[in-house]
């Protein structure tokens, strides 16, 4: 039988590799160079300002980041409302693909509220949630590559990743019609009124 200083100096030993250094810098820059490729592709089917450039996250400051001719250019200096969200977006699915592909202890699901709130006109046109009320045809596309982009990668990572999107958007595709779940129009809604009914409030 194994004697406890074995068992004592076997655990430091495992302890002390997974505390290397050079470990973790390699692992860093391995997961940080997984995102850029994965940020930036996402960018470019989104065709995001910049997107044709490498995009990458800049830990020193906490933000996304696109190295341009120009130099680097965060994200704050990016564009419109638009922009934003679709930066977030390309983000988001890129850190839950990495934590997906490499079993890293990270809730797997991720909900957005809105993401297509930029694009709606008005709130009578948000209310209806239809393509056709979307003024610009460039931007009917663009909300279309949008929800199609947050399907294939809940698809790529399928059974290991949900997404829940609540959102005014009602698109045509049958891809899209098939992931709805609910849908809150005509008086339905999330919070349904009967509870508030029987939970008046004091």
């Amino acid at each position: 039988m194994e004697s406890d200083v074995a068992v004592a100096q076997r655990l430091v030993q495992g302890l002390e590799e997974q505390l290397d250094t050079e470990t973790l810098d390699d692992r860093l820059t391995h997961g940080l160079s997984y995102l850029s490729g994965k940020m930036t592709s996402h960018a470019r089917t989104l065709r995001l300002e910049h997107g044709d450039r490498l995009v990458r996250l800049d830990l020193k400051n906490l933000t996304v980041v696109a190295d341009t001719d120009e130099g680097i250019t965060e994200l704050l200096r990016i564009g419109s409302g638009k922009n934003h969200v679709g930066y977030h977006v390309a983000t988001h699915l890129a850190l839950h693909q990495y934590f997906v592909t490499n079993s890293r202890p990270v809730p797997r699901f991720l909900m957005l509220d809105q993401p297509t709130q930029p694009y709606y006109p008005s709130d009578m046109a948000k209310q209806r949630g239809r393509l056709e009320d979307i003024t610009l045809d460039e931007d009917r596309v663009t909300v279309t590559r949008l929800f199609e982009l947050m399907h294939q990668v809940v698809r790529d990572l399928s059974p290991n990743f949900q997404m829940i999107v609540s959102d005014h958007a009602d698109l045509p595709h049958d891809w899209y019609q098939d992931s709805i779940r609910y849908n809150w129009r005509n008086g339905d809604k999330l919070i349904p009124t009967t509870w508030l009914d029987d939970n008046p409030t004091p």
